[in-house]
């Protein structure tokens, strides 16, 4: 998504599926689905209030996204006071919206714009899908997350049959679709399967690698754009196994540091790329204001593309060690959670 939100007229930037890169974010809510039922299902069902659940995550996503609403908070004040390419909470930066971004309610429709930190609208989305597993989880039935997700189905290729449309508005029922979905994998995985011999695992996972990447690159918009969910629930349902080569190569260095790494990526890159390309500007080698823009072209783009992303990552590692570590490690420490289970990939 770093490279989705960096438009430049360089090679990186423009490859097909970095370009249709949004989609992801679907198979985040899917994976996330998958994961939290991992991780939580039977713990519910061993008497894990929702309230001490929904704590625990709010533990592991709220403090990050405070702290950048802060920074960006501090930004706004620093260009009302100093003055700038733009005015000073403008453009989806209005104190209403910082509020409404601070109550998680910015994918429900009661902003008519991204709002703040714009990727967060998944976060939003992401919490109140998390309330919809604590009040599920409890009837130990899966049918209701079936139902949940049909009905989260129906309703986007009703009102908003194309996913990318989808965001500050009907964010929170586009999450719920692929977390649904994820849900439903994890039940199919729980049961005693046979386990496939590693090349036929790896073709498996192979197969689904090139139907990703030809996907992204190929759908550019509408209904079709649905399917992708869809396709993303098998991924994870093969790929959970971790039985093929490809499962293996995923595990290497520093891939793993990258997955740790990713809530942080994902919800600090706006911040980072708006004040580098600041600077760039003063370089002459951007333009700010709305939209920001990048007036390098070809390797010089490239290189700069190359600088942000290294740039992003250090301050993910910054965040990491100085907020979500410390903040999860609190949370954990004030509902008296012993075990690990809100460590989870799917942040």
């Amino acid at each position: 998504m770093a490279l989705f939100h960096f438009r430049t007229e360089g090679v990186l930037t423009n490859l097909a599926p970095i370009r249709r890169g949004w989609m992801f974010v679907d198979f985040f809510f899917v994976l996330s689905g998958f994961v939290i039922a991992h991780a939580y299902w039977e713990r519910v069902g061993r008497g894990l209030s929702p309230w001490r659940f929904l704590g625990l995550r709010l533990g592991r996503i709220y403090p990050l996204h405070v702290a950048v609403l802060l920074l960006m908070l501090a930004a706004e004040l620093g260009l009302a006071i100093f003055g700038g390419a733009r005015d000073a909470f403008s453009s989806g930066r209005s104190l209403g919206d910082l509020a409404a971004s601070l109550l998680m309610l910015h994918a429900s429709g009661l902003t008519d714009r991204l709002v703040w930190n714009g990727p967060s609208w998944s976060i939003a989305a992401e919490f109140w899908a998390y309330v919809a597993f604590a009040a599920l989880a409890l009837t130990r039935r899966v049918w209701p997350f079936a139902l949940l997700g049909l009905g989260a189905g129906l309703a986007m290729l009703a009102i908003h049959p194309d996913l990318y449309e989808a965001s500050f508005d009907l964010g929170v029922v586009r999450c719920i679709y692929g977390f649904a979905l994820g849900v439903l994998v994890w039940r199919l995985r729980s049961e005693p399967a046979w386990r496939p011999p590693v090349w036929l695992a790896t073709v498996a996972e192979l197969l689904y690698v090139a139907a990703i990447i030809g996907f992204t690159a190929l759908v550019w918009g509408g209904a079709r754009t649905l399917v992708a969910p869809i396709l993303f629930a098998g991924v994870v349902y093969v790929f959970a196994e971790d039985a093929g080569m490809v499962s293996r190569v995923l595990k290497m260095r520093p891939l793993p540091l990258l997955g740790m790494l990713s809530y942080g990526i994902y919800m600090v890159h706006p911040f980072v790329q708006a004040r580098l390309m600041e600077v760039l500007a003063k370089l002459g080698l951007a333009r700010t204001g709305t939209p920001d823009e990048l007036t390098a072209q070809g390797w010089t783009a490239d290189a700069i593309t190359l600088t942000m992303l290294a740039l992003v990552v250090a301050a993910a590692a910054i965040v990491y060690r100085m907020i979500e570590a410390p903040a999860r490690a609190f949370t954990r420490r004030r509902l008296r959670s012993s075990d690990q289970g809100d460590e989870v990939a799917a942040w």
